[in-house]
């Protein structure tokens, strides 16, 4: 990151000394082909109008300018320069190559800081709070809940890696119709059984059976609504039975979240929001910001915004989503004081969180400028949508077993150095299953079909690990031992470099920009798809040129101490991710 603002001051020194201008920013980029170097500016096409000069004349002016700023970085009392060239090409851009000293230097800098490589104090502790997951309770986790805990898990770590302290937040679904609905046919058809299978999973069944039964019996339409308006009145008998079922699908829940590797600081639950949401709709009318139409409903004025306008209260008084999401939007500003709280909705919430935060902007309240929804996308089966209703969605826990079946195969067939082949096989089939999720963006759907993500080879999770553990087998084979191992660039800079040497080192200084830009713009997808480039490009290494027995000394120690750092990021990245690596595979 040094090096990125360094290039973008010397950037705004050289146009105000050439054309007396100032700018205030400065767009660098990094060429999608390396051969046009490491950083790439198309400041002098802006400047064209201004300047009234053609772009590419303005880019020479910049390039030599730049170039006779002779920047440069010391090591060991001697002093390198930062780029082998500066250029202008057409159109108009100024491209920026880096000095093979400089990428050794960056290489010491990433073997020194180890796995603490990419991480910053940019959060400074403030708090960041990330509400994700957010299950109901009326059955178990399907896939698409996956999808939602592995983001908000990983926006956890980079947001810590970035120096923030984050608070781990669920809010559960724990009452509504939903819920009523598979209480009912438990009473009817239930026989005051206790759950013999997952109990998550013995809650869903009866949540199904509703609507299997409801085509032959319609009345349980007004009978589920009864149950919920019973519960509202705090019926004893009702209560009892809710909050027995509730605490099945907690304990079902728990086996699945341990399965997942996610955790929670605090859980918030919709029942216990109710009464507060219901004073802040009074205050949104008060403000003017809402108002009581001639039902008695509350409605919240958003047109002239450009958004719909919104319910707040039913008009006999009982609450919707929004109400408990005002409320709870300020107990948690209340408590933690934030800097940024992140909503892990998926993306059809889009509108309906525009006119909470909208709501609480009107209000008065200048934190809601911190709200954020991190939206992504529905994951269907091949073959269509799923529904919890017909009961043919792909609940997460047996998707995980199923990739640990296919792994366990795969394992036993295609690797020799595993010593707890059960272990191992949790660990990568959790890993496909993650990764599986994470390398997509998130604003896109998913069509999930789990066979296509336990592969140990192309962008998947157990490609990655198995890059990981090659990156070790190296170095034990090599008898690398890091207390012994010497490395600095007085060392390593007469080696010469091969071509896929280089496309490692272009890489490696790349990784604390990724994970700033996977962490700030909560795009998870960004770091996996990197850590899939930095593997291709440290097995090409692997398979063209040898490490442990190159003949020079100083070019041994290089692919010696770049296999480590390699190995480093690889394993620092997974961890963001949230995959636990395996050492021998």
């Amino acid at each position: 990151m040094e090096v990125f603002e360094l290039l973008k001051d010397s950037i705004k020194k050289a146009v105000k000394k050439v054309y007396k201008i100032d700018v205030k920013e400065v767009v660098l980029e990094h060429p999608e082909n390396e051969d046009f170097g490491d950083f790439a500016t198309s400041v002098a096409l802006s400047l064209a109008k201004q300047v009234g000069a053609n772009p590419l004349e303005i880019a020479e002016g910049l390039a030599g300018e730049l170039t006779s700023m002779g920047m440069e970085f010391k090591s060991d009392g001697s002093a390198y320069p930062i780029f082998e060239k500066i250029e202008a090409v057409k159109p108009g851009f100024v491209n920026f190559t880096l000095s093979t000293e400089w990428l050794k230097q960056e290489l010491i800098h990433v073997y020194e800081k180890k796995e603490e490589y990419g991480s910053s104090d940019i959060g400074g502790g403030k708090n960041v709070l990330i509400e994700y997951s957010q299950p109901n309770t009326n059955k178990p986790q399907h896939v698409g809940h996956a999808r939602n805990n592995f983001i908000g898990a990983t926006l956890i770590n980079l947001m810590e890696f970035l120096g923030y302290k984050v608070i781990r937040a669920n809010y559960v679904g724990d009452i509504g119709i939903h819920i009523a609905k598979s209480m009912l046919m438990y009473q009817k058809y239930g026989e005051g059984k206790n759950p013999d299978i997952k109990p998550d999973h013995f809650v869903g069944d009866f949540y199904i059976r509703y609507f299997q039964e409801l085509e032959d019996h319609p009345e349980y339409e007004e009978e589920a609504a009864e149950l919920l308006r019973k519960w509202e009145s705090k019926d004893q008998e009702t209560r009892e039975l809710w909050q027995k079922m509730n605490d099945w699908v907690y304990e079902g829940w728990k086996q699945t979240y341990e399965d997942q590797g996610v955790e929670f600081d605090i859980w918030t639950y919709e029942s216990d929001d109710i009464e507060g949401g219901k004073e802040m709709v009074d205050e949104a009318v008060k403000k003017g910001v809402a108002e009581r139409d001639e039902s008695g409903a509350v409605i919240a004025k958003l047109e002239k915004y450009g958004l719909p306008d919104k319910v707040l209260l039913r008009s006999d008084g009982t609450s919707v989503y929004a109400t408990k999401d005002l409320f709870l939007a300020k107990d948690n500003f209340d408590k933690y004081n934030f800097e940024k709280r992140l909503y892990v909705v998926d993306f059809r919430q889009g509108d309906y969180f525009k006119q909470v935060f909208k709501v609480l902007e009107l209000m008065g309240y200048e934190w809601a400028k911190k709200l954020y929804h991190v939206s992504y996308g529905t994951v269907t089966l091949p073959e269509g949508a799923m529904s919890s209703r017909k009961g043919n969605f792909v609940n997460a826990d047996d998707v995980f077993e199923s990739i640990i079946k296919v792994e366990k195969g795969e394992i036993k067939n295609s690797l020799k150095e595993v010593s707890d082949i059960e272990e191992t096989s949790r660990k990568v089939a959790l890993a496909a299953f993650k990764y599986g999720m994470l390398k997509v963006d998130p604003k896109q759907d998913i069509v999930f079909e789990y066979d296509k993500v336990t592969k140990f080879e192309g962008n998947t999770g157990p490609y990655l690990m198995y890059s990981y553990a090659r990156t070790q087998s190296i170095l034990e084979k090599g008898g690398f031992v890091e207390s012994k191992f010497t490395f600095n660039l007085e060392m390593i800079e007469g080696a010469s470099l091969e071509k896929v040497e280089k496309d490692i080192l272009r890489s490696l200084y790349k990784f604390p920009e990724i994970v700033f830009e996977a962490g700030e713009k909560f795009m998870s997808h960004v770091l996996a798809n990197y850590l899939y480039d930095l593997s291709q490009r440290f097995n090409a290494f692997y398979g063209q040129i040898p490490i442990l027995s190159a003949e020079d000394s100083g070019v041994k120690t290089f692919r010696v101490g770049l296999t480590n750092c390699v190995g480093d990021v690889l394993k620092t990245g997974l961890r963001l991710l949230g995959i636990e690596v395996v050492e021998k595979m």
